[in-house]
């Protein structure tokens, strides 16, 4: 606008303008010597070169100011918020607030089951004293995890754990343990799923003797010797103890019996030895390598199960072949083989 202006001034400037003189004679007030039109070279030409330059200022002026507003941020840009844009918000939160719940969901099952096996005080209860720094690792709120304990311990959170079997592609097995408040809902959920899968659903235990049940713990910043001569000082009755490399960091890994695991853990802790994960695991005596085809229906079974939130663990003896991708639908549901890869 300021621009237009000053071109607008410019021309009008470039005009010359009748002047009118009238001037007294000296001694005789009132009296004029004469009047009319007359051209002032001398005047007009001062004059214009004043409006020049307050043109030129202004055009400067306006050029400054349009350098420095074409710098900022979303200058010359059309922001329209609408059907795309919460799209598109939608794809960068969705799965991350998707993955966050899946995590949250997990830390609550097991601060929920040390609270039932051991009690709520997490100085005695040194598993749920991992349990809760775990969960807040995990930006789990402090809040929720006291909710969930003050549910567990007032009683008005009745869950049980239950397992639930399966035989997968190529004759392997899976075990799906989940926490809930409701075994029809989630056993008839896990089933459905499997269904999807083509697994078919056994009876409980249907498979165990397929896989080696362990009790695991881990330690950190400890050399394998030193986790021995505490196990032997501390009378703890281990299966093995082994290092377990994970790129440029390791640990040392102890495995127990499931029935010594708690024993063997409060001894460690005793010693003065506090290990950084403990759990039991499902090992498979015998594992099973998938086909692409077998190894797409296995991924997409654990895609499934992760987003169902009673379901804690799913182990299996499978081995994944490499390279093997699940694809989706437009509303984010993996695809059948066939369909993803026709």
């Amino acid at each position: 606008m300021a621009a237009a202006f000053a071109v607008s001034f410019l021309r009008g400037a470039s005009q010359p303008r009748p002047v009118t003189l009238a001037s007294s004679s000296p001694g005789r007030p009132g009296a004029t010597r004469g009047s009319g039109v007359v051209s002032s070279s001398t005047s007009s030409t001062a004059v214009s070169a004043v409006q020049r330059l307050f043109a030129l200022g202004l055009g400067l002026l306006s050029a400054a100011s349009f350098r420095r507003a074409s710098g900022r941020a979303g200058f010359g840009r059309i922001i329209v918020r609408g059907r795309n844009f919460e799209t598109n918000i939608k794809k960068k939160k969705g799965p991350a607030e998707a993955k966050q719940a899946r995590a949250t969901a997990k830390h609550l099952r097991n601060i929920s089951m040390c609270v039932r096996e051991f009690g709520a005080n997490p100085e005695v209860n040194r598993a749920l004293k991992r349990a809760i720094q775990a969960a807040l690792k995990d930006n789990v709120p402090r809040d929720t995890v006291n909710n969930r304990i003050k549910l567990i311990t007032e009683g008005k959170s009745a869950v049980s754990e239950i397992q639930i079997s399966g035989v997968g592609p190529q004759g392997t097995a899976v075990i799906v343990e989940c926490l809930t408040d409701n075994a029809n809902r989630t056993r008839a959920a896990v089933k459905t799923i499997m269904k999807d899968c083509d697994i078919q659903a056994g009876n409980d235990g249907s498979v165990d003797h397929q896989f080696n049940k362990l009790g695991v713990l881990n330690f950190e910043g400890l050399t394998e010797e030193q986790v021995l001569e505490a196990s032997i000082e501390a009378d703890a009755e281990v299966e093995d103890i082994v290092t377990v490399e994970d790129g440029s960091a390791y640990s040392v890994e102890v495995t127990t019996t499931p029935e010594n695991f708690r024993g063997a853990t409060a001894a460690f802790e005793g010693a003065g030895l506090e290990p950084v994960s403990t759990e039991i695991v499902y090992r498979g005596v015998l594992e099973v390598s998938l086909s692409e085809k077998s190894t797409y229906e296995m991924m997409k079974l654990l895609e499934l199960l992760e987003d169902c939130d009673d379901v804690g663990e799913v182990h299996h003896n499978a081995i994944l072949k490499e390279g093997v991708e699940l694809k989706y639908s437009n509303y984010g549901i993996p695809l059948d083989y066939d369909k993803a890869y026709k």
